[in-house]
């Protein structure tokens, strides 16, 4: 009776989750349904596991990010700082909960929790995950229908490439198995838009509450040699203009896969663009480039696009290499800038060595480069190393 009552209260807590969290995802994914070792009685099935993830890094020159390698946080003309930093730190490690009900009128329900410490507070803990599955349903906080969870990259860094979609929100979804292969999945998701108001430009512009969810959805097919996947994402952008509610329409459209080369080794990559879906974007998300005030009188929103490549080399069951390139694009219409674009460029190669199912090390190299909607530019070079102990 106990558990049916824990249970309740976590399906409930999953129903309840609030607004989106930016998220990365780093070697690491939602850990899948299986139950050996937990908790086990005629009808409900728990299991608690997590990670220990250990991050040494040392920034050459310009950026002084702690945790994330983020092209948006290079600094750029005479703003670029040439001292280098060292830091280590233990915030990505995770924590983490399956529970599976076997319900006679429903079927099989799980759920599943996952916290990390990037949160505020003495602890740092925040939510990651929290959702419950239900037939066919999905509803709580997960990944948004516009992530590809595996056309990711294995790589260290936190953010990875910038155009990386990487968002969890609260959620519902639907999701219908068109065959074995193939599958189409709806959802409602809690929208948050980040606009930039300029009381220069336009001060009769602010932010306002969003009025509609975001509306995602996509479309993937998986075989034995990859994955592809196309996702869209429509968005509502309200702001207020003397005390009026207005809004712009924003959609975004998202290409990714991966192919299985020669035996083990594996291609990567994704295309994205958009207007109005900046915050869906790893490297942008945070700050405010949905929407700018523009000297028309009205929020203009700011278009996007890019991609990544990705090839993982396996070199035995024990060694592996990432080397991964992207590229991202902004463009503006604000006016009162000098530039109307931004670029940028980043790099990374990584090799991980797997010293026991359960724990892996690793080094990675990083660059990056880019030309702010200022015209300045700036680059910065990061080496990083890493310990992950799953348990």
């Amino acid at each position: 009776m106990k558990k049916q009552v824990i249970l309740l209260v976590c399906v409930i807590l999953a129903a309840i989750i609030p607004n989106y969290t930016s998220a990365q995802g780093t070697l690491a994914k939602p850990a899948k349904e299986v139950f050996e070792d937990s908790l086990v009685t005629s009808k409900v099935q728990i299991k608690i596991g997590g990670q220990l993830k250990i991050n040494g890094i040392y920034d050459f020159n310009a950026l002084q990010d702690s945790e994330s390698f983020n092209i948006l946080s290079i600094p750029t003309g005479e703003n670029q700082n040439t001292s280098p930093r060292y830091s280590l730190g233990a915030k990505q490690s995770r924590l983490n909960m399956n529970i599976a009900y076997d319900s006679e009128k429903l079927g099989r329900i799980t759920s599943y929790f996952e916290g990390d410490f990037f949160g505020t507070g003495n602890l740092n803990f925040r939510m990651r995950f929290f959702y419950v599955d239900i037939q066919n349903f999905r509803i709580g906080q997960t990944w948004s229908l516009f992530v590809d969870e595996n056309a990711w990259p294995d790589v260290i860094d936190f953010d990875g490439p910038p155009t990386g979609i990487w968002v969890r929100s609260a959620q519902i979804r639907y999701t219908k198995q068109l065959s074995d292969k193939s599958r189409l999945a709806f959802a409602i998701e809690s929208p948050q838009a980040e606009i930039t108001p300029i009381e220069v430009v336009d001060s009769t512009i602010t932010e306002t509450f969003q009025g509609i969810p975001d509306i995602t959805a996509h479309w993937n097919n998986t075989g034995k040699r990859g994955h592809i996947q196309l996702a869209l994402v429509l968005r509502q952008l309200n702001y207020l203009k003397n005390n009026r509610t207005l809004s712009n329409t924003a959609f975004g459209l998202s290409l990714s896969g991966h192919l299985k080369v020669r035996q083990n080794d594996k291609l990567i990559l994704q295309a994205t663009g958009g207007s109005g879906i900046a915050s869906y974007l790893v490297s942008f998300m945070g700050g405010g480039f949905d929407a700018a005030t523009s000297s028309q009188g009205k929020l203009t929103n700011i278009r996007v696009f890019g991609g990544y490549a990705g090839y993982e080399l396996m070199f035995s069951k024990s060694l592996k290499s990432t080397l991964v390139y992207g590229y991202t694009h902004m463009s503006e219409e604000i006016d009162i800038l000098p530039d109307d674009d931004f670029w940028g460029h980043y790099a990374s190669a990584n090799l991980f060595w797997l010293l026991d199912k359960k724990i892996t090390i690793g080094i990675e190299g990083l660059y990056g480069n880019v030309k702010d909607f200022y015209g300045a530019t700036g680059h910065a070079t990061r080496i990083q190393s890493m310990l992950l102990f799953n348990f």
